[in-house]
């Protein structure tokens, strides 16, 4: 085997390599995104628990507030009925406490049903809080994870690179650019292996005498077909 294709194999397993590591590098920020949503999607669903017994203690004080309003009114409607003299006016302020009355009740009842709510909501906040708090530990060690698998692939990235450049010296830079066109375009395999008359790269069938320049171990044989430099494996 040629010494510039022994060259160009051990450059292209480094460069495979090194596009496996960007690759991975590229896809981590879409991995963290989508790791942070699940967080913050567990945040949201435990917000919403929790906003709804906010609510229900608004909703419990306006009506703690309209319950204190009908009583005043009806000690105002007991006084008056006190003053009064007019059965017609005493009868129509007996209809008042008796609205206000029945108001007040359905104040009450609202009351207990918002009370038992609260009661049901309890444990399902509580239930919320222990998985929210699960998923968080859980998901926070992944992205710990990450940003480790970061640093690391970087600095394997980083190592390849340097190895990399002492396997382009002595290659002619028409084939090393020729190389590196190839590798791009061919998805990571600019060097195919010869076998059985095949192109391994391609799969198609090549010429006698396409084997046997290849064979002879003379000259970089390009696949006619997808131009790859090809060798005998072994």
């Amino acid at each position: 085997m040629l010494d510039v294709i022994e060259k160009l194999l051990a450059l292209q397993d480094r460069d495979q390599r090194l596009r496996t590591f960007q690759i991975e590098l590229a896809h981590l920020p879409e991995e963290r995104k989508a790791r942070e949503k699940q967080i913050a999607d567990s945040a949201t669903r435990l917000e919403q628990a929790k906003t709804r017994v906010k609510e229900i203690e608004v909703e419990k004080k306006t009506l703690e507030l309209d319950a204190r309003s009908k009583r005043d009114a009806i000690g105002r409607y007991k006084t008056q009925q006190l003053q009064t003299r007019k059965n017609e006016e005493y009868t129509a302020l007996s209809h008042e406490v008796e609205a206000a009355e029945k108001n007040i009740a359905g104040i009450e009842d609202r009351e207990l049903e918002l009370m038992e709510e609260v009661e049901k909501l309890k444990p399902q906040i509580a239930a919320a809080e222990k998985i929210h708090a699960e998923e968080k530990a859980k998901i926070e060690q992944v992205l710990s994870g990450l940003d480790a698998r970061k640093i690391n692939l970087g600095a394997r990235s980083a190592e390849l690179k340097i190895d990399r450049e002492r396997f382009t010296e002595g290659i002619d830079e028409d084939l090393l650019e020729r190389y590196g066109r190839l590798f791009q375009t061919k998805n990571g395999t600019a060097l195919a292996p010869l076998e059985h008359e095949v192109c391994m790269g391609c799969h198609m069938k090549v010429t006698t005498q396409t084997v046997v320049q290849v064979k002879s171990g003379k000259d970089v044989v390009h696949c006619p077909q997808c131009g790859r430099v090809l060798y005998f494996p072994g």
